[in-house]
């Protein structure tokens, strides 16, 4: 897996659908007017935009330098070609994902249960599979690993929510030991095969969807034997 972060100044809002939005308030500044770091966060920034809104495919460095109103040459002092820029912003995909999964546990129950516990589970699971719904190009890019000089880990990290999870629910007594080595695999690539056929469009309507989703996440639980202690 490509889990990989460079904080950037991803800002995220919440449009009146809900949605999650990308704002662009960091873009369109002259170069001179760049502080050092800025202009590498902004090219990412419109690459998360453009993907999300257009794919990867139309994704180039010197689209991007005309929308942020820069040189190609300076986005050549960030980015040393396409695949560089590609797997910043894949990376920065993930990160939208960390933050939905994050948002989804600010809003899980926040008690001290094995009930608690699974609930808090089942919330960055739903949020996972969202993703995939609502984002179907940043998911589609999310997880394409690139040729690329090496980047800082994932903030935050999808796969280390994850972990952090199931090791409450196994100090909780609801995973077991046994269950708890394989656990974390098992229910990704059961979660994460799922939001991949929601974001083909292959799950159906709304309705379809919204009920598969809950069949998915309930086979994770059955799958591992978590249980309530």
């Amino acid at each position: 897996m490509c889990f990989v972060h460079d904080t950037l100044p991803l800002e995220l809002t919440t449009a009146h659908n809900n949605d999650t939005m990308l704002t662009m308030s960091t873009l369109k500044k002259s170069e001179s007017e760049f502080h050092h770091g800025d202009l590498s966060a902004a090219l990412v920034l419109a690459g998360l935009k453009h993907v999300q809104k257009h794919g990867l495919n139309s994704l180039g460095l010197r689209q991007l330098a005309l929308v942020t109103g820069v040189s190609p040459t300076a986005v050549y002092r960030h980015f040393t070609d396409l695949e560089h820029l590609k797997a910043a912003v894949a990376k920065a995909s993930r990160e939208v994902l960390g933050k939905m999964m994050v948002d989804a546990l600010k809003s899980a129950p926040k008690n001290q249960t094995s009930k608690g516990a699974i609930d808090r589970f089942l919330a960055i699971g739903g949020a996972y599979i969202d993703f995939g719904i609502e984002k179907p190009h940043l998911y589609e890019l999310a997880f394409i690993c690139f040729d690329s000089p090496e980047l800082k880990p994932d903030s935050p990290n999808p796969w280390e929510l994850l972990i952090d999870s199931l090791t409450e629910l196994n100090e909780l007594g609801c995973l077991s030991d046994q269950n708890f080595k394989t656990a974390p695999m098992i229910s990704w690539s059961l979660v994460h095969g799922y939001a991949g056929l929601a974001a083909q469009g292959a799950t159906g309507n709304s309705g379809e969807t919204l009920a598969s989703k809950a069949v998915v996440l309930n086979a994770v639980l059955k799958s591992l034997d978590i249980t309530a202690a």
